[in-house]
């Protein structure tokens, strides 16, 4: 894993490893309580800067990094929210999904009926933002294995959190799936890399994760 410092919301500075082939945070106890809202803004730059392209599969059990012991599923409440991570039985901290991280922050909503039809208008397949499994929108609205709907990034979510921030000169953008489906279908001219992040080798059709194209658009704004 890899540990990044973050902004702490008391003061100074939060270490929180990361691995991104498998878009997993590890949490030391209390540490995903003690970012600032600046500290989170800056997850969403890191979650950009160190995409992977491709993402490991999640295992079955998983490991504490600190004893050893497997980690136990546990769903939690944040306000009105459920999501999501794996913790340890001792306490030394928790594992968390990307995608549960920024459910847990409301940073996610789900597509409305009519923005899931505008969505199947323009593209056929998107990568669940969950398990990383194909979602084929034409027979599916939810994950077929991991049974999370297909969720966007909340703009709003993300206004408030840049306006506790006091940056009212910051630039925002209303990420609706018409500008996530035309992310998604640009097209570079040769040797540019798309935007917001290139498409591996070898891959076939528009099987991407629109939360992770949201966290693009976000991050180049931000920026």
């Amino acid at each position: 894993m890899l540990p990044l410092d973050f902004e702490r919301a008391a003061v100074g500075r939060v270490s929180i490893d990361f691995c991104f082939a498998c878009q997993l945070i590890w949490f030391d106890d209390h540490e995903a309580t003690e970012l600032s809202p600046g500290g989170v803004l800056e997850v969403f730059k890191a979650l950009d800067a160190h995409r992977a392209e491709s993402r490991n599969p999640l295992t079955s059990q998983l490991d504490c990094p600190r004893c050893t012991s497997r980690l136990q599923l546990t769903q939690d409440l944040q306000r009105t929210t459920r999501f999501s991570y794996f913790r340890c039985p001792y306490g030394h901290g928790r594992l968390s999904p990307f995608h549960q991280f920024l459910r847990e922050k409301n940073f996610i909503r789900p597509l409305s009926g009519a923005e899931l039809a505008a969505l199947k208008a323009k593209v056929r397949s998107i990568q669940c933002s969950n398990c990383g499994a194909p979602v084929d929108l034409e027979h599916e609205i939810a994950c077929a294995y991991c049974h999370t709907p297909i969720s966007i990034l909340d703009s709003e979510a993300v206004a408030r959190t840049v306006r506790e921030l006091s940056i009212a000169e910051a630039r925002r953008q209303s990420i609706d799936v018409n500008v996530l489906a035309d992310a998604l279908m640009q097209r570079p001219p040769p040797g540019e890399t798309p935007f917001p992040f290139s498409t591996p080798p070898g891959s076939v059709g528009l099987a991407v994760d629109l939360v992770a194209v949201g966290v693009g658009i976000i991050a180049a704004l931000l920026r």
